[in-house]
C-alpha cells in the first residue's frame, strides 16, 4: 500500500490525518513513527482488566492516556470513546459497569481495526 492510500485509509477511519501532520510541523515520517507505535500502544487489554478489577486510579489513567493519545494523532473516534468512558466513569465510577465494558468495547474495535490497517501497511513495506 502506498503511503498516500494508507493515510486515506487513516482519514477514512477517522483520523484527521491533516490536523496530525500539523501538529509535527508536516512531519509525515515522525507522524508515520507514531503511527507506528500504536498497535502496541492500542492493546486495551490491561484497560479490560482494570474495569474488571475496578481499580479506579489505574482505569482512570489509562483512559486519560488513551485519550490523550487519540487526541494528539487526530484520532477521532478513539477520542470521542475515551471521552464518553471518562464522562460515564465520573459520574459514576463503577456502578454503572455495564455503561463502561459496553464503551471500552467499543474503544476496543476501534482500536482493533485501526491496529490491523496499520500492521498491514508495515507488512506491506511502509514507512514506520
Amino acid at each position: 500500500m502506498e503511503k498516500q492510500e494508507f493515510f486515506a485509509q487513516l482519514d477514512k477511519m477517522g483520523v484527521n490525518t491533516k490536523q496530525a501532520l500539523g501538529r509535527v510541523m508536516g512531519n509525515e515520517g515522525l507522524f508515520l513513527s507514531f503511527v507506528g507505535q500504536l498497535p502496541e500502544k492500542l492493546n486495551l487489554d490491561r484497560l479490560v482488566r482494570l474495569l474488571e478489577e475496578e481499580d479506579e486510579e489505574e482505569f482512570y489513567m489509562d483512559v486519560h492516556n488513551l485519550k490523550g493519545l487519540a487526541g494528539n494523532l487526530s484520532i477521532e473516534p478513539i477520542y470521542d470513546c475515551a471521552q464518553a468512558i471518562l464522562v460515564e466513569f465520573r459520574s459514576s465510577q463503577f456502578r454503572n459497569k455495564k455503561k463502561l465494558a459496553a464503551l471500552v468495547g467499543e474503544v476496543r474495535e476501534e482500536s482493533q481495526a485501526l491496529s490491523r490497517l496499520i500492521l498491514r501497511y508495515q507488512k506491506e513495506g511502509g514507512e514506520n
